[in-house]
């Protein structure tokens, strides 16, 4: 697997509610503990998510991704 790209951060900045990219952050890097099937499903929700509105992506629903995508890494 490669690296991510160079302007990796400022991509993702861009889809975050301005304000909170430290908040959506800390929330990206707890779903980077998750098991592979929980860091699968929150990349889903998110990329999903990220597809279905122009709007930004907001801290509350990042937690909440992590939340389900938390439940999928228990069972």
């Amino acid at each position: 697997m490669s690296g991510l790209p160079e302007d990796f951060a400022d991509t993702l900045a861009q889809v975050l509610e301005p304000g909170h990219q430290d908040a959506a952050a800390n929330v990206i890097e707890a779903a980077t503990l998750l098991d592979d099937i929980g860091l699968r499903r929150f990349l889903e929700l998110f990329a999903g998510r990220i597809r279905a509105s122009s709007a930004p992506v907001t801290y509350e629903e990042l937690h909440g991704f992590l939340r389900l995508a938390a439940r999928a890494s228990a069972r």
